[in-house]
């Protein structure tokens, strides 16, 4: 990560003092709990969960991948701000192929990738990106935004996962891990059947560890 768990707290601090948001409201907001929005607020912990940190920049209005890769300052002055170092490149699937990686797919196979994007979060070699469809995970996630999925990550409680389920189909939403039994929960309060019981032989793929819009410009066509 290119800047500390310290000053990463502070940035988010000085944002959230602006605001004039308790711990709380920023935990409510965010979807972070309150424990882990103080220790993150404090810069308690060296390296942060990313996609916490997302949550909590989204929620104070703030560019989460600028201020992971270090492009922020103290001042919140400006409308714009230097953009992320790219960290590497990561296949976009379809969401059917994202139903078939608990088989042994190679993803570097040519052509099977619909196209290679620029990343701006740490990630594997394994990782690879989907783009949002739908309103369930809204208003965390929106249509058309792109998540990083990483499969080498082990998926724990309050984890945004993508899931295979028996039917082969993949699926996006939260892990809820309870002593009632294992949920999938859409974020989305209007989102008819939030909570789902995670059906028996469903494969978590991976974790959702960034997400980021690619902009399109509708105006115009380009030609290589």
């Amino acid at each position: 990560m290119a800047i500390s768990g310290q000053l990463i707290g502070q940035l988010l601090t000085t944002k959230q003092q602006e605001k004039g948001w308790s711990e709380g409201e920023l935990a409510r907001r965010s979807g972070v709990s309150q424990p882990t929005v103080h220790r993150i607020l404090k810069g308690e912990s060296d390296n942060p969960r990313i996609d916490n940190v997302n949550k909590i920049a989204r929620a104070l209005g703030i560019d989460g991948a600028a201020l992971l890769a270090g492009k922020l300052a103290l001042e919140f002055d400006e409308n714009v701000v230097a953009g992320p170092a790219i960290v590497g490149r990561v296949p976009r699937l379809s969401w059917v192929q994202a139903g078939a990686l608990s088989e042994a797919i190679d993803l570097y196979e040519p052509g099977y990738a619909e196209e290679w994007l620029d990343c701006p979060f740490p990630h594997s070699k394994k990782a690879f990106c989907l783009e949002v469809r739908g309103t369930s995970m809204f208003p965390d996630y929106r249509p058309g935004e792109l998540i990083v999925v990483e499969p080498t990550l082990e998926a724990m409680h309050d984890d945004d996962v993508v899931c295979r389920t028996p039917d082969g189909q993949a699926t996006f939403k939260r892990l809820q891990i309870t002593e009632d039994g294992t949920f999938l929960l859409a974020l989305n309060p209007e989102f008819p059947n939030r909570i789902i019981t995670v059906p028996e032989d469903t494969v978590i793929c991976g974790v959702v560890t960034g997400s980021w819009m690619k902009r399109r410009h509708r105006g115009h066509s380009f030609n290589s």
